[in-house]
Formats: structure tokens, C-alpha cells, sequence
């Protein structure tokens, strides 16, 4: 099957269990795997033959509702493939703002912590960018630490990556080392378990997902210690839910803090800091 053709096939099998966006998009993702390309390129090769047994397979799982990173063992963040399989939270798009977020600080060299790490796309991302910092990053998952230390090695970062296995922050030593801690933690209250699409309820770790009754019991922990960690003039960027930009006010009361809105328009990731700090 030519890669036109295939192009055509996959949107429409991928249709019936997704927009028509998401179809095209996986449909791209799995041309670029079969190709050994990027996503952009595939257009380049539309008349180039694809194994049409191999891809009738990997429909078929996504057919199940599989997540297609963990089909392919791979998936896009900001400007990078990154590996992974099932059991490690799945990197979203969203999330790269974090990224982004990081990235306009004025920061250079120094250490920054992750708390959550799972692939280790967001650490991996921000070190690809600046060269001078180091990063330490937690994850309570063994697989994740794996799966993040064979990410830093195909990225050639893992030297400036050190990888920590434990809850939160309990594996550290309580020193205001770091210049910035960041965290995509997990944000979905138990009640909202319901509204959450098929492939990430039946597939993904629900400790990744689920925070507790509320929603923000993560960004508690996260914000109840981050002074004995967080070094003068530093910064906490974490992720949050669509609904959440309220509650967490009240509870960074004490802090200094500014939204940024995602491609939704939803308030999606807070900076915080001390003014006394800075």
C-alpha cells in the first residue's frame, strides 16, 4: 500500500473512534513510525510503499482503544520523539507549555527539580534547550525511571539528568538548591473519573491521573514544602486542571502568581514565586 493510500485508509478506520483532527494526526504519527520520518514529512513520501500487514496491525489496536504512543513506543513532545510504554503517563501537547513557561524565565545554569518526571519529557526538553543547567527528577514509578533514563540517553543528557526513585519530595535532602521546580502532577479528582475518554481510563496509570477527592491535593504537597528546596528567587511551574485556577489561588495565597492559558483558552499552567525573592 503507497503512503497516499494509507493516508486515506487510516483517517477513515481512525474516524470512528476519534475527530477527524485526532484521525489525521495518528495517521501521520504512524506513517512517520512506518517511514522512520517525522510526522511533517511524510507528504514528502506519498508514493513510497508501507508493509500494509504492520500497519493493518497497529489499526487494529488503536481499534481497541489502545493509546497510540504505547502501539508505536513513541511519542512527540515539543520538539522531540521520546520512548515509552504502557504504565508511564503519556506526554500531552498541553503540557509542553510548561515547557515554554521555563523557558522565558532568566534562567541559564543551576539545578531545577521535577517532581513526577514519568517519561522524562519535560526535564529532557528543558536541558535540550539550555545547555548550562542540570535537572533532578522524581518519580514514585520504577518503570518510569527506567523509561526516563533511556530517554535521557537518546538525547545524550544523561549526564545532567540525575534520577530519583520516591513519593514527592521524600527522596531529597531538604536544601534550597534548586532554581525552578516544575510539575505536571497528577490533577483529576476521583469524581471525574466518568468524563475521562476510554483509551486513557483503561490504559493509563491511575497514579498519574488521579490526585484524591479535590483535585489539588498534589499541588498541596507540592507547595507545602517547596521552601525548604526552592532556592532564593526561585520559581514553581506546575500544571492544572481547566477548572482549577480558583482553588489553587487560594491556596498559593501567600505567593506570587500568574496564569498562562492553553490552546483551549483554559488557564492551564500557574508560576509562582516569592516578591521578597526576587
Amino acid at each position: 500500500m503507497k503512503v497516499a493510500e494509507a493516508l486515506l485508509y487510516l483517517r477513515k478506520k481512525l474516524s470512528l473512534i476519534e475527530s477527524e483532527d485526532e484521525a489525521r494526526s495518528e495517521a501521520l504519527q504512524i506513517l512517520a513510525h512506518l517511514l522512520d520520518t517525522s510526522p511533517l514529512n511524510v507528504t514528502l513520501h506519498l508514493e513510497k510503499e508501507v508493509p500494509e500487514e504492520l500497519l493493518n496491525r497497529i489499526v487494529e489496536e488503536r481499534l481497541r482503544y489502545k493509546p497510540l504512543p504505547y502501539i508505536l513506543g513513541k511519542v512527540y513532545f515539543f520538539k522531540s520523539a521520546f520512548y515509552i510504554e504502557e504504565g508511564v503517563f503519556i506526554p500531552r501537547g498541553d503540557t509542553e507549555l510548561l515547557v515554554e513557561v521555563f523557558l522565558n524565565l532568566p534562567i541559564r545554569e543551576g539545578f531545577f527539580l521535577e517532581l513526577g518526571c514519568g517519561t522524562g519529557a519535560i526535564s529532557i526538553s528543558i536541558l535540550l534547550e539550555r545547555p548550562l543547567l542540570k535537572a533532578v527528577a522524581v518519580d514514585i514509578s520504577l518503570r518510569a525511571i527506567e523509561i526516563a533514563r533511556k530517554n535521557a540517553h537518546l538525547h545524550g543528557v544523561e549526564e545532567r539528568l540525575f534520577l530519583l526513585r520516591g513519593d514527592w519530595y521524600t527522596p531529597l535532602r531538604e536544601k534550597r538548591l534548586y532554581q525552578v521546580i516544575i510539575s505536571n502532577p497528577p490533577y483529576i479528582s476521583y469524581r471525574e473519573s466518568s468524563i475521562l475518554p476510554r483509551d486513557v481510563l483503561e490504559y493509563e496509570p491511575s497514579e498519574a491521573l488521579f490526585a484524591g477527592p479535590k483535585g489539588t491535593e498534589f499541588h498541596e504537597r507540592i507547595l507545602a514544602e517547596a521552601e525548604k528546596y526552592l532556592a532564593p528567587g526561585g520559581f514553581i511551574i506546575f500544571e492544572l486542571g481547566y477548572n482549577q485556577a480558583q482553588a489553587i489561588e487560594v491556596l498559593a495565597s501567600n505567593w506570587k502568581i500568574k496564569f498562562f492559558r492553553d490552546l483551549q483558552n483554559y488557564e492551564r499552567v500557574a508560576l509562582l514565586w516569592k516578591e521578597e525573592d526576587i
